[in-house]
């Protein structure tokens, strides 16, 4: 009898042994790898590393194609990424991205990398008040931050390269705040000692009569023979925006969200449609034909 105790006890351990290494705090199969994928540029040539870049997320690893792409498949969840590049002369060069947590496919941009970094500094404002405008989501060759209740941001690590300035100062940033507009803003200069600080980026409310500039999230062409027509965008019966299409009848214009009529005239001719926009960070195309 003491033996078949024995023989049984062993059997419920080993039981509880197999049952702890098969998941039973829990179980269920890992999650499935998601693609994160972009481009490291260097900021001395505008092109891919050469040689190519070493691009790491976590324990997963890989090249850089001949212009700069790469794309890992990685666990979901990571936060950051980290370039490594070792040029044929100079120094290594070791840089790290941060970013939201990744769930599913994401195109991560480009990503600038170059032999120096630098801070940039701003502030975001209403274009129409000229308070600040916290919590906006500030975007610059890879970096990102957020502006604080004074609508300052900071943005570490941007690439930078004493050797060669004219590429660094065609980098655009971005500025994101919902009910404001998309607004780009460029560099105005090199950096001192290291920062260097763009000033007030002023953001167009969504809900403003005034057109912020371009880029637009409204397209079309008027036709036939549309050149030179003036396009309207009604908000029921009144206009909040005017513009004038071009010689082969090609508009562009912002729209807020919402339900409007546009109508062209050309001399005598109308034609109108009605377009909803739904997301203004998305373009719609809206052709109008004259009668």
């Amino acid at each position: 009898m003491k033996d078949l105790k024995l023989i049984r006890n062993l059997c419920l351990l080993l039981l509880v042994v197999f049952a702890i290494g098969c998941g039973g705090g829990g179980g269920g199969s890992a999650p499935a790898n998601v693609q994160a994928f972009g481009n490291i540029l260097w900021i001395e040539s505008g092109q891919g590393t050469v040689p190519a870049s070493t691009v790491r997320i976590g324990e997963v690893a890989g090249q850089t194609a001949s212009d700069g792409f790469f794309n890992l498949s990685v666990p979901p969840g990571a936060t950051s990424l980290t370039v490594t590049y070792t040029p044929s002369v100079g120094s290594p060069v070791v840089r790290t991205f941060s970013f939201s947590a990744l769930n599913g496919t994401r195109d991560l941009g480009e990503l600038w990398i170059g032999p120096a970094s630098i801070v940039v500094q701003g502030r975001l404002v209403d274009s129409t008040t000229s308070v600040p405008v916290p919590g906006g989501q500030v975007n610059l060759a890879g970096q990102s931050g957020t502006s604080g209740s004074d609508g300052r941001f900071t943005l570490n690590g941007v690439a930078f390269s004493p050797n060669n300035t004219s590429i660094f100062l065609t980098l655009e940033g971005q500025a994101l705040r919902t009910g404001f507009f998309a607004t780009t803003f460029g560099l105005p200069t090199i950096p001192v000692g290291g920062v260097l600080d763009v000033g007030d980026v002023a953001m167009v409310p969504t809900g403003t009569t005034d057109p912020p500039p371009l880029p637009f999230n409204v397209r079309g062409v008027v036709s036939p023979t549309g050149g030179g027509s003036v396009v309207e965008v009604l908000s029921g019966a009144t206009p909040i925006r005017t513009v004038t299409a071009d010689t082969s009848g090609n508009y562009s214009v912002w729209i807020p969200e919402g339900t409007y009529t546009i109508r062209a005239t050309s001399g005598t001719r109308t034609g109108s449609t009605s377009v909803t926009i739904t997301d203004v960070g998305q373009v719609v195309t809206v052709n109008v034909t004259l009668n």
